[in-house]
């Protein structure tokens, strides 16, 4: 059975004090009120004693404030967004917050579910790498007026957005390439309707068009067997070059292109947009983009606490370059 859960008043009770003087104690303000060192020393082993835990909801009432921050993200498997949850999480708890995070799964539902939860919560502000698109987030934005920080994936043009040029980094990846591709053909991850993902097509296609470049996508699909079998088909039809739109898409093109006996970069060339640590390793190791993913972490952080001050201001976008790592495969 669940033990009822100590209060201020038990400590009271237990010592023959009043609940104020056992409230100034636990709150470090017994010097201020005048309180005996001996009986501050009393209550705080009182307090030990039975346990005593301070009720974290009633504490941010009375100060206007939890010192929470939400962190809503699409995928926490994705290493790209376990290092910005990483990084938020230490800045916030350096400055003396905690971080309610929750993962979406990229489900649109399940986001604007979580996202109510945490306002529930009483959080101080949110920081989001949104899977709806901005219109259908307002109604659940306009039930509160805490800040809001949009990153890597933006909110709009008024909204507080730290991340990169995703249409403007495809297109200059497009021409990276060692030698200029003749057929390119292009993994798009699912889901391919998210912003982010839709800039880097329409970058991509942007490309292709002004350099004379043929090219086809590719809808990414988990299945191995299919992938072989895609690019497979697209060799025949002469593609002699591959970017993977995101990193969860490169090793799996990367293991279809040597089944099929295609040389990098003799005969194919690969890139990814967006790096991994193990791509150093592959064989060859994969040229990729490399977003400045602790930057936009950080700046995100320092937007917030901005907003936090002052949200009163106009919302700002904040455009990180990105750098591209040549290693073998483009």
């Amino acid at each position: 059975m669940k033990e009822k859960r100590t209060s201020l008043n038990d400590i009271a009770k237990a010592l023959n004090v009043s609940k104020a003087t056992v409230s100034f104690v636990l709150n470090g303000k017994g010097d201020q009120f005048n309180i005996s060192k001996e009986k501050q020393r009393l209550i705080k082993e009182k307090a030990k004693e039975l346990s005593y835990v301070p009720n974290f909801f009633a504490k941010s009432l009375r100060h206007g404030e939890t010192k929470t921050i939400g962190l809503v993200l699409p995928d926490i498997s994705n290493p790209f967004y376990a290092e910005i949850c990483k990084t938020v999480q230490e800045k916030l708890y350096d400055s003396g917050y905690n971080t309610f995070i929750v993962n979406t799964n990229d489900d649109m539902e399940l986001e604007k579910v979580l996202m109510r939860e945490l306002i529930q919560r009483s959080i101080d502000g949110m920081i989001i790498s949104p899977s709806n698109n901005i219109q259908n987030l307002i109604p659940i934005l306009l039930e509160t007026h805490i800040p809001v920080v949009f990153t890597d994936r933006p909110g709009d043009e008024n909204a507080d957005f730290v991340g990169i040029d995703n249409l403007s980094e495809a297109e200059r990846l497009i021409k990276s390439f060692s030698v200029k591709p003749k057929r390119l053909v292009a993994l798009v991850p699912s889901p391919a309707d998210i912003s982010t993902i839709q800039d880097r097509i329409e970058g991509t296609k942007k490309a292709c068009e002004n350099n004379d470049i043929e090219f086809e996508y590719l809808d990414f699909t988990s299945d191995q067997q299919k992938i072989d079998e895609m690019i497979v088909e697209e060799l025949a039809k002469g593609a002699d070059s591959f970017i993977s739109l995101n990193n969860k898409c490169t090793l799996p093109v990367l293991s279809a292109l040597n089944k099929a006996g295609a040389a990098i970069p003799e005969e194919v060339r690969l890139i990814s947009f967006d790096d991994s640590d193990s791509f150093e390793y592959m064989d060859p190791p994969i040229s990729a983009l490399r977003q400045p993913i602790y930057d936009i972490a950080v700046q995100s952080v320092d937007r917030l606490y901005a907003r936090l001050k002052d949200g009163k201001n106009p919302g700002e976008h904040f455009i990180k370059p990105c750098e591209f790592i040549a290693r073998g495969s483009h």
